[in-house]
């Protein structure tokens, strides 16, 4: 049932008759099966349906004899569906260009079956001796001139099937038409590779002067010290390519050197300016202070607008003294002493601090801690005081109802961190540029030296600060410290 080839199945006795089949029209009659045959595979043979036939024969012992039979069993398979299997390797050889003519030859050189090509003069019957692999020997009774101009190619079937040979011919103006495509595409291809070579002369001539021209132009800008840094593209990997990398590495570096050179100076500035207001104003608002309590105590209890104005007087003092005490805790010359802290313990404890605040202002303060807990060089009491002074600018800008986020960066590139972010009402971009300026600031009655001093704190710790706003859309601060062992 799952042989469609499989025409009919026969059961012979001893005297080669038909005793069981699977179309009763065999039942009685005799086959031809020469003696002593075992496992035999015979054809094709002629069929009375017009048909040929491939016959399979093996004996059916006798189990009560050893070494005699009972009979034999008969398998008679249609040769036409046998070979369709030839049909469909030709096709496949014809869908890759290859139209051949697969054939079958017996022992004897005869064509049993395949697929020719049509109109070839291969037909079953026809006779061919191969004498060697790829070469062939043609009887005289063929076609004039037919086995002139061919080429073939033969494999044996497997040991235990009969001597029978597949054959592949295929006319050698078909199997050579690729060697003469070839030779009549080489001439174009040498001209088509000579002008390419022109072409690739003159692009890697030009590859060569166009990075340094751009090497050139941007070491000008450099020069005259205008704009951004100035980069050059990395067209290549070679030695002009590894130029150019460090080339715009020098770029950034150089003016990132210049601008901490403009932010030292603007410490030193501050600093020399917070030492003149310390020695100029702290001892009149000393005076101020205590003439201010002395005039409170003097003042009959009915002079209520007179104690009221100087109680202003007295909290404007105080707020000068604040401003007078941040300049000098900016100005005052410090030695770092930093040593491998984790950040979460330092920064949550920041967050405790300013929570009190937050509520009072019906401030949502959220943190957000990560799986490891990077281990940051630094000094613990100065970046306590950075936390502490983002979660109180946070605060302080936002209305109520607001929300605050604090969270530990995971470690990259061998920074460690954490970012502040709020959903206040955020900054335009000439703020943002303007927000680390000494004295700027946008909270009434702000000093506008905290986000200076956390500047400058960051950058003493060889750290990175960075900022992101828009308007409307709050803002995020990003710290960045080395890690313990992290950088050289």
């Amino acid at each position: 049932r799952g042989c469609p080839a499989c025409s009919d199945l026969l059961v012979l006795d001893g005297q080669d008759r038909v005793v069981a089949a699977s179309g009763p029209e065999w039942i009685g009659r005799a086959v031809d099966v020469s003696d002593g045959a075992a496992d035999t595979i015979e054809g094709p043979l002629a069929a009375p349906a017009g048909t040929p036939i491939l016959r399979f024969i093996t004996p059916v012992p006798d189990p009560e004899a050893p070494g005699s039979r009972l009979g034999w069993l008969v398998a008679l398979f249609d040769w036409e569906r046998e070979t369709e299997v030839i049909a469909r390797v030709r096709a496949n050889l014809t869908s890759v260009g290859l139209d051949a003519d697969v054939l079958i030859v017996d022992a004897s050189g005869k064509v049993i079956g395949g697929a020719a090509r049509p109109g070839s003069f291969w037909h079953r019957g026809r006779v061919l001796e191969l004498r060697s692999p790829n070469l062939a020997k043609f009887p005289s009774t063929g076609r004039a001139g037919s086995s002139e101009g061919m080429l073939f190619g033969e494999a044996e079937l497997s040991d235990g099937l009969p001597g029978w040979r597949i054959v592949v011919a295929q006319p050698l103006a078909d199997a050579f038409a690729p060697v003469r495509r070839a030779a009549s595409l080489l001439g174009a291809a040498l001209a088509a590779i000579l002008a390419a070579a022109l072409a690739l002369a003159l692009g890697a001539a030009r590859r060569t002067t166009r990075p340094l021209a751009e090497l050139t132009a941007a070491a000008d800008l450099v020069r005259r010290g205008r704009g951004a840094a100035p980069t050059v593209p990395l067209r290549s990997r070679d030695e002009i390519g590894t130029l150019s990398a460090a080339f715009n590495r020098m770029s950034v570096d150089l003016r990132r050197a210049e601008r901490d050179l403009v932010d030292a100076a603007k410490f030193a500035f501050v600093g020399e300016l917070a030492a003149g207001v310390a020695h100029e104003v702290r001892t009149p608002l000393g005076v101020l202070r205590s003439s201010t309590q002395l005039l409170e105590r003097s003042l009959e209890a009915k002079d209520d607008e007179a104690r009221e104005l100087l109680h202003l007087l007295r909290a404007e003092v105080d707020r000068i003294e604040r401003v007078v005490s941040e300049l000098l805790e900016l100005g005052r010359p410090r030695e770092l002493r930093c040593e491998p802290t984790p950040l979460a313990p330092l920064v949550f404890r920041a967050t405790d601090f300013v929570e009190a605040q937050a509520r009072e202002k019906r401030v949502v303060v959220r943190r957000h801690a990560t799986e490891s807990d990077p281990e940051v060089l630094c000094d613990p009491d100065l970046l306590y005081q950075v936390a502490l002074n983002l979660l109180v600018n946070a605060v302080q800008i936002l209305p109520a109802g607001g929300a605050v986020d604090i969270g530990l960066l995971p470690p990259r590139d061998g920074y460690g961190g954490f970012v502040v972010r709020d959903d206040g009402p955020g900054m335009t971009e000439e703020i943002r540029t303007r927000i680390f300026e000494p004295f700027f600031t946008r909270r009434d009655g702000g000093a506008g030296l905290g986000l200076t001093f956390v500047q400058r704190v960051v950058q003493e710790h060889r750290g990175r600060i960075s900022v992101e706003s828009a308007p409307g859309h709050g803002a995020r601060f990003t710290i960045e410290l080395p890690l313990v062992g992290g950088l050289a």
